[in-house]
């Protein structure tokens, strides 16, 4: 119970100060100004809440005043229970109740959820620590500025205090002692609660107090207001000068988001005067529809929480909710979807209504209309406005940043489209229709609710499912000791197929360049970088590698009364068939998308009993985890701390204007202070498998061996430790070849990072082979099933569609039996549905696809290829045929490196 109102009273506060600390902290680079900037800030932004207690508190005051005589005549002449009688009747009669002498303790009440939102937030900021601001040795502990022998005393909490005790005297003048005395009482509690706390928080809270004197002493002057306009005018002015001065390197859209802002804070009397004009006359009517216009506010609150609290998280997270399952310290990814929904409803719901309820009939009326164009706007943003902006790791890092810009069109028509619902709004509301406007929100929110709950299901369920499979696969249950699992044979053939996902062709010869010595470790091996993909995802890339050329796309599509998913897993099967057929022993680790799903679902192997199939993925990251302690120990955020904290700025990213979301993406940090998120976790998860690799393999087998083992490690793109590439906790050196070439920007050089780290550790088990006398007898295939929207050196030179390219350039290196020397270049035309043939060659003379019949020879077609972008969710591919984009989709012949010979199909 606690923590939920923790999360919808104090945690959109604690939001609201993260934010603007880390703006200020961006604009000064100095912790303590920005400590300084964020006092002032929350004080501004919560003068009109103090302005309406003290509105109130003033009220109950000269209310209570004005009995106190009646009261004291009615105590000294009747006793009892005549007393009470006569006394309630006096209360009632002069419309007052005791239980109003609570309203005096109400600026007292707003204070307390401020700061236990700063105090959580400055107490637990790990850039404290050891941060030194004038005379301040250490923001992060307490300050001891004062000693006296061996005593050393908090000089900060005592100043504190002073200047509390002279704010209260200053704003108690002429209050009766029961309101001083509360006031005092208070300034010695902080001094209690605060003597021993860092001293970033005790300079806050002095600040807070100075800015609280200040304004009390504003209240004394004949215009507060006019004087205090003037001072964050000319304010705002001086600071826009100050940060353009220091930062002249800022980004354009940065400095009009600046400069807007301070012409914002100049209009502020035209707007007022003018939205006053329009409330008193041209929307008179709806001001007085008293009804009505709290029914619009209240729709526009909860569409406002839906949509960023429930509809943006669960169709995130629904789009692949394996991802976010079992991580750190959450298994059930709704428990993301609780917290930010509770989040939401204390910032959209709790404090609106707080607000509008002690609020004005001018200001309930500015409420309500804001709102209701800030809903229908936000609605805009996210359905008509939502961007295509690629894949999102389940740390909501973009793996191409740059589609966040947005273009000419994206800039101002999302700007144009709020102008014209803010005018259609408002003519509705002078015409006289509100009423009929809250029923349309009404069916919004139902909408909205809907789409919200059915994703929550679908996210259940794929929770279940996967729960369900996890328990189910025997290798989950048992000891997760590093035992082998991959038998190969010292004396009969081997054939193993490394599948890695996503990695990248063309920075295979940069690995080699930079570690000369792996072309002597990958002896024997061809490496074919005139080799093409049929898709640009798993779901397209994987069959054909798999199946060979019978589950290309066009293959696939041209079984129309087969579902897709079936053809799938038909090709999952015929290696394993073949192999088990021919008398070898089959292992499959990892096999892609089985069955469809992003889970172990290992359903249509069951037809193979003798097939030893098993997901690696997870299984030695603890053990990894252990042995390299040192090295992974660091301050980064557990993951699920990371995706609890981003999922509600997501939310306002995908709601927001698009020219805004690359700025409050902030390069994946979300304008928060947590470092920028590295995905340790999932990486290890597969990396740790390449790693252990040696120790999960042994020469046991009596019979050939078959294995197919897939591996995520090149697809979870983070720097590494370099030269090594092997993750830590803090990387501390980023270098690689790209960072000295011009154009690769921040994600193609963690591709390479990662590309590295898989070829280098693939390498340490290529020497245990050699060492067990069993490289000669094995023949390996390492093939990835597509690349990535990237800057490689092999288009870089294309003058249309050089990152799209890269998609369809995968990785393939092949080492067939006892092939001996350095690794060699073979510029063959080749594609991924070579590698069942290249598998069975030499072993299976005219190799027959036991599942369809067909002799699989017959179907190679290498003069014309189709390759093809297509949606890459598996769980959400229904049907027999695959969809495809054109715009992104080629044909391809001979040589890849020539850009004549790549063609558009929407062209074709």
């Amino acid at each position: 119970m606690g923590s939920f109102i923790y999360s919808i009273v104090v945690a959109p506060i604690e939001l609201l100060v993260e934010i603007l600390f880390v703006f200020s902290y961006k604009a000064f680079d100095n912790i303590g100004v920005a400590i300084a900037a964020i006092s002032l800030l929350v004080s501004f932004f919560t003068l009109p809440l103090y302005y309406i207690a003290d509105k109130i508190q003033k009220k109950e005051r000269d209310q209570r005043t004005a009995l106190e005589p009646g009261i004291k005549r009615i105590k000294k002449a009747f006793k009892g229970d005549e007393q009470y009688m006569i006394l309630s009747t006096f209360y009632r009669q002069n419309h007052y109740h005791p239980a109003y002498a609570l309203r005096s303790s109400l600026g007292l009440l707003i204070q307390i959820p401020f700061f236990i939102a700063a105090y959580h937030f400055l107490s637990h900021l790990p850039q404290l620590q050891g941060e030194r601001f004038l005379f301040i040795n250490d923001l992060g502990q307490s300050d001891g500025l004062l000693k006296i022998g061996s005593l050393q005393i908090h000089l900060l909490p005592i100043i504190m205090t002073i200047i509390n005790i002279g704010s209260g005297i200053i704003y108690t003048k002429g209050f009766p002692l029961r309101d001083k005395l509360q006031l005092y009482g208070m300034a010695g509690l902080f001094l209690v609660l605060l003597y021993n706390s860092p001293a970033g928080l005790v300079y806050y809270w002095i600040l807070n107090n100075i800015f609280s004197l200040v304004k009390n002493l504003f209240y004394k002057l004949k215009n507060p207001l006019k004087l205090l306009y003037l001072l964050v005018a000319s304010g705002g002015v001086v600071l826009v000068a100050i940060l353009l001065t220091m930062k002249p390197d800022m980004p354009l859209v940065k400095k009009l988001i600046l400069v807007s802002g301070v012409l914002v804070i100049g209009l502020i009397p035209l707007i007022s005067k003018v939205f006053n004009g329009m409330a008193n006359s041209f929307l008179s009517t709806f001001a007085n529809e008293k009804r009505n216009k709290f029914l619009l506010y209240v729709w526009s609150l909860l569409l406002l929480w839906l949509l960023h609290g429930i509809v943006v998280p669960s169709h995130l997270i629904g789009a692949s909710p394996i991802e976010f399952s079992y991580l750190g310290d959450v298994e059930n990814p709704l428990s993301y979807i609780y917290y930010a929904a509770t989040l939401m409803f204390g910032l959209f719901v709790l404090w609106p209504l707080l607000i509008y309820w002690f609020s004005n009939k001018t200001i309930k009326s500015l409420l309500a209309i804001g709102m209701l164009i800030g809903a229908l706007s936000v609605l805009g943003n996210l359905y008509l406005f939502d961007g295509e902006y690629g894949t999102i790791s389940n740390q909501l890092v973009f793996d191409n940043a740059s589609l966040l810009d947005p273009n000419g069109v994206m800039v101002f028509v999302p700007l144009l489209f709020i102008f014209v619902v803010a005018c259609i709004a408002i003519l509705v509301l002078r015409l006289g229709f509100s009423k009929f406007l809250a029923p349309v929100l009404g069916i919004l929110v139902i909408a909205s609710g809907i789409n919200g709950i059915y994703g929550m299901v679908q996210i259940s369920q794929a929770y279940n499912t996967h729960s369900e499979n996890l328990a189910k696969n025997v290798q989950i249950e048992t000891s997760t000791d590093i035992e082998p699992i991959i038998s190969l044979s010292k004396h009969e053939s081997n054939v193993v197929v490394l599948f890695l996902d996503r990695a990248i062709s063309s920075y295979f010869p940069l690995i080699l360049e930079q570690f000369p010595e792996l072309k002597n470790t990958y002896s024997g091996f061809v490496f074919y970088p005139n080799t093409v993909s049929f898709g640009a995802h798993t779901i397209t890339g994987a069959p054909p590698i798999l199946g060979g050329y019978e589950y290309t796309p066009d293959a696939m599509n041209a079984r129309s009364d087969e579902k897709l998913v079936e053809k799938h897993n038909e090709a999952s099967l015929v290696l394993p068939t073949i192999f088990t057929e021919a008398g070898y022993s089959a292992t499959v680790l990892d096999p892609p998308i089985p069955n469809y799903k992003w889970s172990d679902d290992f359903s249509a192997f069951e037809r193979l009993p003798e097939v030893n199939v098993m997901t690696t993925v997870g299984k030695y990251s603890e053990q990894y985890k252990e042995e390299f302690q040192e090295q992974l120990r660091a301050d980064a955020p557990e993951i699920s701390q990371s995706i609890r904290k981003r999922l509600p700025m997501y939310g306002f990213l995908k709601t927001m204007v698009p020219v805004g979301r690359p700025i409050l993406y902030d390069e994946g940090r979300y304008f928060l202070m947590m470092q920028k998120p590295r995905q340790n976790d999932s990486f290890i998860d597969n990396y740790s498998v390449l790693h252990y690799l040696p120790e999960l393999t042994n020469i046991s087998s009596s019979r050939g061996a078959y294995v197919f083992l897939a591996n995520d490690t090149t697809h979870t793109p983070i720097y590494l430790e370099s030269p090594t590439y092997s993750p830590v906790g803090y990387v501390t050196d980023k270098s690689n070849p790209l960072m000295n070439l011009n154009g690769y920007l921040e994600m193609e050089q963690m591709h390479y990072h990662i590309n590295a780290a898989s070829i280098l550790k693939i390498g340490d088990w290529l020497q245990y082979l050699k060492k067990a006398d069993i490289y000669g007898n094995t023949k390996i295939i390492i093939v990835s099933d597509h690349g990535f929207e990237l800057n490689t050196p092999l288009f870089e030179n294309f003058k249309k569609n050089s990152d799209i390219l890269t998609f369809y350039n995968p990785l393939l290196l092949v080492k067939d039996f006892d092939a001996e020397g350095q690794i060699s270049t073979s510029n063959e035309f080749m594609t991924t549905a070579d590698v069942p043939l290249l598998a069975v060659k030499d072993l299976i003379n005219n190799p027959v696809n036991p599942l369809s019949g067909e002799i699989m020879t017959k179907h190679i077609q290498k003069e014309i290829v189709h390759v093809y972008e297509t949606p890459y969710d598996p769980e959400k591919t229904v049907g027999t045929q695959f969809s495809f984009d054109l715009t992104k989709s080629f044909s391809i012949h001979d040589a890849i490196f020539e850009e004549s010979n790549w063609t558009p199909l929407g062209q074709e």
